[in-house]
């Protein structure tokens, strides 16, 4: 978790649990559902999976153990 959504959840990592296959927008929603208080930020946040950006319909067939899913909330600045 970055930014805004470490703040929301109060944690640098969490785990979420979703059956494979599953497409980047509904682990978005799984995540939202699990964290409420990320819920505001999904529509505007990117998933990033082993450090590349991944598009909402990108499916996720599978993860190896030490793959990482990087949710990246919108952030402002100069």
């Amino acid at each position: 978790m970055f930014a805004g959504a470490r703040e929301r959840v109060g944690a640098d990592s969490v785990e979420i649990e979703v059956e494979l296959p599953v497409s980047v927008q509904k682990l978005k929603e799984a995540i939202a559902s699990q964290f409420e208080s990320a819920r505001s930020l999904m529509e505007f946040s990117r998933i990033a999976i082993d450090n590349e950006f991944a598009i909402d319909s990108h499916v996720i067939e599978s993860m190896q153990k030490q793959s990482v899913i990087a949710l990246i909330p919108p952030v402002s600045g100069g």
